[in-house]
């Protein structure tokens, strides 16, 4: 059986997301975990706000990088005039 890379990330993402939806509801089911808000007891919420919080600090840094982008020619051109 050949394995591919397509099916390597497909039984990583599941593991990974499973493994920590597992995780969560063990931890919350032998009351290991005392939170202060009512939605942090959702199972998977720390995973879904890691997920949203990286996506817009990758989205926010290609905003940077066109935001702040210089021409190749630009400290020549300073340097000129």
């Amino acid at each position: 059986m050949k394995i591919t890379q397509k099916l390597l990330f497909r039984l990583f993402y599941v593991f990974g997301v499973g493994g920590s939806l597992v995780v969560g509801w063990g931890l919350l089911y032998f009351d290991k975990l005392h939170y202060h808000f009512a939605f942090q007891y959702i199972p998977g919420f720390f995973a879904i706000c890691g997920f949203v919080f990286c996506a817009i600090l990758i989205l926010g840094a290609k905003f940077l990088g066109i935001w702040l982008v210089r021409p190749v020619d630009y400290y020549a051109k300073r340097r000129k005039g």
